[in-house]
């Protein structure tokens, strides 16, 4: 996969992160929650799975001094 269509699928994958961070707390799934369990881990998972991200995008980068 060429470098140019791996930057556009990491744009698009946290684009829909950043989606879901903002609509999942507003749906009835949560809304009627209460008690705080369901958000407290639905924001560790989303916490997660971001993190997990960032170090898959910064694992490959590189200065082009080491190559």
């Amino acid at each position: 996969m060429s470098l140019e269509r791996q930057r556009i699928l990491w744009v698009v994958l946290f684009c829909l992160m950043i989606l879901t961070a903002i609509i999942v707390p507003f749906t009835p799934l949560m809304r009627d929650l209460t008690k705080f369990y369901g958000a407290f881990l639905f924001w560790s998972i989303f916490g997660l799975v971001v993190i997990v991200c960032l170090g898959f995008i910064t694992a490959k980068w590189r200065d082009d001094d080491e190559r």
